[in-house]
């Protein structure tokens, strides 16, 4: 089967015994006596393994459960893709919501803010995280979200996550003055958190004293400490501490207020500060700082670059094919001409006599891998960006200076042979 992801509440397994994962507690230590709950664990246990067991087989990076009118729908999402993860009634979601919040170390019988918690899971040998987001929907109902880690092979550093050496080369290169504000920005579900962690990693820690200001829960940062904040503690007066003990570096927690930028634009002049931005891409997220700040200028002079990303699919190197590219081609993509071989991915037809690969499962795609951009505050950049000009003239700033695009980074992929043209398109598409 080719990507035949789910099944439907008519469905039934196979006679054949299917090994379920298996659920090993809560991240954070917090003790869950599912005994305590008896009713509930009849009612959404085993079909809540099943839907996880799924889903781990399937390779997918994000499960969505939310209800719909009188049923509940299950979503997967493999590599950025979504597909359907099957449906079960109303009451029947109710309990597997329930359930994987309870054995989470969330509060069942609060469904009227959001929650989150870290379920720990395994399933043939291999060892996860489930990090569960519930959603108030009102009227009592919830949507959980829940992001799947794989502990052993989850990756933080740049070069873990195979990203443009330039882009290294540039956060080095921005974090040598101590001061000034790099940030990650993109859409949500983008890689931006992940990008601010590997720009976070990629700053070399025998020379700068490098401090996260909030919890990084399963995170391996390795060269980052955490920085101990006092109960309440205001960022202002934990940076005030962080300046006091000479730290060079200071990564917080995304910027989603005016209060926190103030803060941040205060203290930037005496440290550097590393933090995450949502926004379509790097020069909306200048527009966005412009905007919320109140003052280009103050933008323009604090800021020392932006880096965006945008997650693109990887061909599976088991079964991805190479192909000899027309040179006019090449010139139109932009790609050098000089270059004799690109790959593509394998269709496989579910009349040919050949069986889908076994690594991609025959979707010719495995893994996904960022591609990047920035928006560099040179002289040029400044006067632009202090004028408060509109992402576009950024857009073009950056342009004009030969600036890492989105399209530069892709185009690189593709003549590595990490991804097609095809994906690229796909990606700009979306």
């Amino acid at each position: 089967m080719i990507f035949g992801f789910g099944r439907n509440d008519e469905d039934e397994y196979e006679d054949e015994e299917i090994d379920l994962v298996l659920f090993q507690g809560t991240y954070s230590g917090v003790e869950v006596d599912i005994s305590e709950h008896a009713r509930l664990a009849e009612a959404g246990l085993n079909r809540a393994k099943e839907l996880i067991t799924d889903a781990l087989e399937r390779r997918a990076e994000l499960i969505r459960i939310e209800p719909k009118g009188e049923r509940t729908v299950a979503q997967f999402q493999v590599d950025g893709i979504a597909f359907a993860g099957g449906r079960m009634s109303k009451k029947e979601g109710t309990a597997v919501t329930q359930v994987l919040k309870l054995l989470s170390g969330l509060d069942i019988k609060q469904r009227k803010k959001p929650q989150n918690g870290i379920l720990k899971a395994e399933l043939d040998d291999v060892k996860y995280y489930l990090d569960i987001y519930s959603k108030p929907l009102g009227s009592g109902a919830e949507r959980i979200s829940i992001n799947i880690i794989d502990v052993k092979n989850a990756k933080y550093g740049p070069d873990e996550l195979g990203f443009n050496p330039l882009f290294q080369e540039k956060i080095r290169e921005l974090t040598e003055s101590k001061t000034g504000i790099l940030l990650a920005a993109g859409p949500p579900g983008s890689g931006t958190t992940t990008t601010a962690f590997a720009i976070a990693r990629g700053i070399d820690s025998y020379v700068f004293a490098t401090y996260c200001f909030f919890d990084v829960s399963y995170r391996d940062l390795k060269n980052i400490s955490p920085f101990e904040r006092r109960d309440d503690e205001p960022l202002n007066e934990a940076l005030r501490r962080l300046i006091r003990m000479e730290g060079d570096i200071a990564f917080v927690a995304p910027i989603n207020d005016k209060e926190i930028l103030e803060t941040i634009l205060e203290k930037q002049t005496e440290l550097s500060i590393i933090s995450e931005l949502t926004a379509k891409d790097a020069a909306f997220a200048v527009e966005k700082l412009c905007k919320l700040s109140g003052d280009p200028t103050k933008i323009a002079e604090a800021v020392r670059g932006i880096f965006g990303q945008k997650l693109i699919r990887r061909l599976c190197e088991k079964c991805k094919q190479p192909y000899r590219p027309n040179p006019k081609l090449l010139k139109k993509v932009g790609l050098n001409e000089s270059i004799t071989t690109l790959y593509k991915n394998r269709k496989f037809d579910e009349e040919e006599d050949a069986r889908p690969c076994k690594v991609c499962g025959g979707g010719g795609y495995i893994g996904r891998i960022a591609m990047l951009e920035m928006i560099e505050m040179t002289e040029g950049m400044k006067a632009v960006v202090a004028k408060g000009s509109s992402a576009a003239d950024i857009k073009a700033q950056a342009r004009k200076e030969k600036m890492l695009s989105f399209k530069d980074d892709g185009l690189r992929l593709v003549a590595e042979g990490i991804t097609s043209l095809e994906e690229l398109q796909r990606a700009f598409r979306v």
